[in-house]
């Protein structure tokens, strides 16, 4: 296949366009005191959560976009869920499980909703940017395969799971709860269903293009990417928890990795600056987030825009170089410079502190 320059100008278009549960802006609440109940019902019986249907007919999903996607700002964080493309609009949309409506989102600057649905006093799930049928209301019970509404105007549904009994591993839980009990949406599918579902978690290139050919194994996804003692994961600016105040995206990086080619580093930071989807290519060996210490030192990281990549290498020019130098296990220094030749650079009175 002739090797182009293919700008993946639609995952993010669409991630630009897909305005989820969790990438809204705390409305003044702490995340960590909001209540449970919404998220779950603990009047639902135990049991186990499994999706005997599909969300979107076959045909009318396109590809699938796992979890850990990041676009800036909305999403610096890797996403807690994961974006199902469809094929055009006004598709039916159907409930994967049975269980009872426990919450409906506001509408969405695109007039679509979001729907949580309780299938256990422990797990529920969620459907983001679907047009809900009117009738619908709290405290209704929806049947496995019922249709719910159709899709909305963004070009995908957004699918979360949320599990009470999940440990996810941040080092910062001052995260929406839809990402501290955040699971793997897929995992949870009977088969034959997860294997289809699996087979659609591709790079935009992939899509009608038989010659391409993708097998890096990426099934569910990963967005829970905190290490602890390394500069692997999310990070919040100094100031960003000051009393009366809570964290805007604005005030958020991340050291992630491309949501379909986990080989290739990502870091992705909320602030208004001409490139904040980074990426970093291994033609420049550089040092591995995770394995990023204190005893590191200053870590000079090469940037390339991530918005222009094909099957996960950015496919411009290098755009400038980071700093980055971990003080101690829970803050950090960085800088970046938009200089194009310089091997390193020195920090100076601009470089910005982040901690979690």
């Amino acid at each position: 296949m002739k090797r182009g320059i293919i700008v993946s100008f639609l995952v993010i278009a669409f991630v630009l366009t897909s305005f989820s549960l969790s990438a809204c802006k705390s409305d003044g609440e702490d995340y960590s005191d909001i209540e449970v109940a919404p998220y779950f019902d603990e009047d639902l019986p135990s049991g186990v959560l499994e999706f005997t249907h599909l969300v979107l007919d076959s045909e009318n999903c396109n590809r699938i976009i796992p979890l850990g996607a990041i676009n800036p700002p909305g999403h610096t964080f890797p996403t807690d869920h994961i974006y199902l493309l469809q094929r055009a609009k006004d598709l039916p949309v159907y409930a994967p499980a049975s269980g009872k409506v426990i919450y409906f989102h506001e509408p969405s600057a695109y007039g679509d909703r979001a729907v949580r649905i309780g299938v256990t006093n422990t797990m529920s799930y969620y459907l983001g940017h679907i047009f809900l049928s009117p009738e619908m209301k709290v405290g209704d019970t929806v049947a496995a395969g019922q249709q719910i509404g159709t899709t909305g105007n963004t070009s995908c549904v957004d699918f979360g799971v949320l599990n009470k009994n999940i440990d996810n591993g941040f080092i910062n839980t001052k995260l929406p709860l839809t990402t501290i009990y955040g699971d793997k949406p897929l995992s949870y599918f009977i088969e034959p269903l997860r294997t289809q579902l699996y087979s659609l978690v591709i790079p935009p290139e992939a899509v009608g293009n038989p010659a391409f050919i993708y097998d890096e194994g990426v099934t569910d996804g990963v967005f829970a990417q905190d290490k602890v003692g390394s500069l692997s994961g999310n990070w919040f600016e100094e100031g960003a928890f000051a009393e009366g105040k809570y964290f805007e995206w604005e005030e958020t990086l991340a050291f992630s990795y491309d949501v379909y080619y986990p080989n290739q580093i990502r870091i992705a930071i909320g602030k208004d600056i001409p490139f904040p989807n980074l990426a970093v290519i291994n033609q420049d060996n550089p040092v591995n987030p995770g394995d990023v210490t204190v005893e590191s030192g200053i870590v000079t990281y090469y940037l390339y825009n991530a918005n222009n990549t094909y099957a996960g290498v950015p496919t411009d020019i290098r755009i400038g170089l980071m700093l980055v130098q971990m003080l101690s296990d829970t803050r950090i220094r960085v800088e970046i410079f938009w200089d194009t030749v310089s091997e390193t650079k020195e920090f100076t009175d601009s470089s910005w502190y982040y901690q979690r």
